[in-house]
């Protein structure tokens, strides 16, 4: 879609729009580009100290009108040292004969001197600056910069930067670093309030700002609490924490504005009123975020997935699981039990048996050999074994019933349990079942690597869902791994 579409579109969409709808379009956007102003000034401000040398070469009115908003002014004693540099030049070149140069080198000694003794650039945090300008001293008397911390040494190398002769006195002049000129011009101080601390007036800038967003955030709860948004009153400043921290009329909370401009975008993202979030520009960043996201995504998965298949193809889950198991081992014997003695004595359980037991007595009457050997009629037989079996049955039941009942079958009853237990986790049956279990493990995690390796978004459209996996029909020359058992670095057989 061109600009020209995309600008056609969002004028349709405004066409359409009742009064009211356009007034809260236009309120949004209005509070959209009112944030990322102050968010703007934030920046300016809090990058201005840095840049300043940048904004007093290149764009002088800058300074001249933000240094009284930070309180900033030329320092005195490099001014004083580029004044008395200026006249001095201008001197010499009107008349090299003049009493007065000789005075004002003397006054240039002193105010070097004092340059580099007092270092008027730490206050402004230009050492930097402070130190290139020192070392230029340094190089003229062949020391270190070190060296002139010395005061006799830094007197000496004063009094050798500006020599006596105008002739030799002119030729430093015109000879001199203009890094070192620049950096005494840009050198400066700030004031103090009253209360001693540095001047920062940007408060004042910010005022007007921070009113607006207070009536803006004060509107927006008020609507809340008519539209009944939240369940409580005091809801709404708690999800909207990120607007309270940026109310705060304090320096350190003022980033938390970015939030704002963020939270508005997505307001008019979402909202059907406007056409924000559906231009080229926000649609390509969508792109590559998402393509970033998934790359940053997959290396993790991957890096998950890898050091499970260790920890499987190590052994690491059997271990964990009977390490886990082990110790409620005692609480699992007495679940199992009581679940025995439960079934063993439940009535519905006995009268099943019991009718199981009907049925096998009268099947047994005719199938049994023994029985029919026996020289009885069946109308005599059959009700004899009949009432015999159940009988016996009973008397096992109700024998069956007391000894779970006892200490002697409760104690039975563990040792069966025990004997379970144990041959669930540690019989011969248990280490085939993990041997199949890991290696379908591994196979699984294999094909989920597989399909985490592969570029979604790189693929067309119909098939970003999911690649075909190798065993499907839809993969070329595929063929199924499950078969013998083939995966990545498996050596199992």
């Amino acid at each position: 879609m061109s600009i020209t579409t995309a600008l056609k579109n969002t004028a349709g969409t405004i066409r359409r729009l009742n009064r009211r709808s356009k007034l809260r379009l236009a309120w949004d956007v209005f509070m959209v580009w009112v944030a990322l102003i102050n968010l703007w000034m934030i920046i300016f401000d809090l990058s201005y100290l840095w840049l300043r040398p940048v904004y007093f070469t290149y764009a002088p009115i800058v300074t001249q009108v933000y240094d009284p908003v930070k309180g900033i002014e030329p320092h005195p004693l490099t001014v004083a040292l580029l004044d008395t540099l200026d006249e001095t030049e201008q001197n010499i070149r009107r008349n090299p004969n003049l009493p007065v140069i000789g005075d004002q080198v003397r006054e240039l000694r002193e105010l070097s001197y004092r340059l580099i003794t007092e270092k008027p650039f730490e206050r402004s945090g230009q050492i930097a600056s402070y130190n290139y300008i020192v070392h230029a001293f340094a190089d003229n008397i062949a020391v270190t910069g070190e060296a002139l911390r010395v005061p006799s040494t830094a007197r000496r190398a004063a009094d050798a930067f500006w020599p006596d002769g105008p002739e030799s006195l002119l030729e430093t002049i015109d000879n001199m670093d203009p890094k070192v000129v620049h950096n005494l011009q840009v050198n400066y101080y700030r004031t103090f309030n009253l209360d001693g601390k540095l001047t920062d007036n940007f408060w004042i800038l910010d005022l007007p700002f921070l009113v607006l967003f207070w009536i803006e955030f004060v509107v927006r709860w008020i609507h809340a609490l008519r539209r009944r948004t939240y369940a409580r009153w005091f809801f709404f400043p708690i999800f909207n924490w990120y607007d309270v921290l940026g109310l705060i009329p304090v320096a350190v909370f003022r980033p938390f504005r970015l939030l704002r401009a963020v939270s508005m975008y997505m307001r008019l993202r979402r909202s059907e009123l406007s056409n924000v979030g559906k231009d080229i520009f926000t649609r390509t960043v969508l792109y590559f975020s998402n393509i970033i996201t998934e790359e940053v995504s997959d290396r993790v998965a991957l890096r998950i997935l890898s050091e499970f298949r260790e920890e499987i193809e190590d052994g690491t889950h059997t271990r964990i699981a009977r390490s886990v198991v082990e110790p409620k081992r005692a609480a699992i014997d007495r679940v199992l039990v009581t679940q025995i003695r439960q079934i063993l004595t439940n009535e519905e359980t006995i009268e099943r048996l019991r009718s199981l037991a009907r049925l096998n007595l009268e099947n047994a009457v005719e199938d049994s050999e023994a029985l029919r050997a026996i020289p009885l009629p069946a109308f005599v037989l059959r009700p004899a074994v009949s009432a015999v079996g159940e009988v016996i049955l009973d008397a096992t039941l109700q024998t069956v019933t007391a000894t779970l009942e006892s200490e002697q079958g409760e104690e039975a009853l563990y040792e069966v349990a025990d004997v379970v237990l144990s041959d669930i986790f540690y019989g011969p049956g248990m280490a085939q079942i993990e041997s199949l279990a890991k290696e379908i493990s591994l196979q699984v995690i294999d094909h989920m690597m597989d399909v985490v390796e592969v570029k979604k978004w790189s693929l067309p459209d119909d098939e970003q869902k999911r690649p075909p996996m190798p065993w499907e029909p839809s993969a070329a020359g595929a063929r199924d791994p499950f078969q013998d058992g083939e995966h990545r670095g498996n050596d199992n057989p």
